[in-house]
Formats: C-alpha cells, structure tokens, sequence
C-alpha cells in the first residue's frame, strides 16, 4: 500500500466526516434523527437489547440517516440547479422526503415492535409493585 493510496482514503474520510457535520448544522430534520438515534440507543442500553434487536436498530439508524443525508443532497442540488421555483424541482424534492418519511415510519413501527414487549414486562413488574 502506498502512502498516496492512504493520503487520499483520509482525504475522503474527511470531506465525508465534514458533509455529515455540515447537513447536520443546517437541517433541523437530521438533528432530529440523531436525537432519535441518542434516546433509541440510550433506551435500548436500559432495556438490554438482544444483538438481533441492536442490529436490527442500526441498519435502521443507517437507512433512515443516509437518506436524511440524500434527500438534503438532492435539495441542495435541485436549489443549483433551478434556483427559482419549479413545479418538477418540488415534486423531485417531495419524493426524496418521502423516502426519508417511508423509512421513518417504518423504523418507528419496527421500534415498537421492539420495544413494547419489554416496557410492557417492566409496567407489569411495576404494577405488581404498587
């Protein structure tokens, strides 16, 4: 392996890393998703997750993310492209958003379907407790 080989893998980590920080600076959706991701994890870490139940929550993380992350791509770039309004630039950006609310509430259900069994356990033992 040579050294440019190297250079220009943590070049592109880099300019990865800094769009990552920067889509999350500007859009209060992704911030939203990774609060999501914080309180899921912090949630899943009480509830003691199996790893089935943990990869299941990360693959989800990753979609619901990444598409976060294409649908702002697909907006900044509709925003070059046509700057001013257009009705074919609203529906290409619509159907991004729709992606990323599919996932969304495909990951809410699967979150449920997770979690619910064992908050469930936790309101019975607590019930018991009264």
């Amino acid at each position: 392996m040579n050294l440019s080989f190297l250079t220009t893998r943590v070049k592109s980590f880099r300019c990865a890393t800094s769009g990552i920080i920067q889509a999350t600076k500007t859009e209060i959706n992704l911030r939203i998703h990774f609060a999501a991701v914080i309180l899921v994890t912090a949630a899943g870490l009480a509830l003691g997750l199996s790893q089935q139940e943990w990869i299941t929550i990360l693959l989800l993380f990753a979609l619901v993310i990444s598409l976060e992350l294409i649908n702002t791509s697909f907006e900044k770039l509709c925003d070059v492209i046509e700057p001013e309004y257009n009705n074919s630039v609203r529906l290409i950006k619509d159907i991004a958003a729709g992606a990323v609310l599919w996932a969304s509430v495909i990951a809410v259900i699967a979150g449920i379907i997770i979690f619910a069994p064992k908050l469930l356990i936790i309101l019975k033992q607590a019930d018991h407790f009264i």
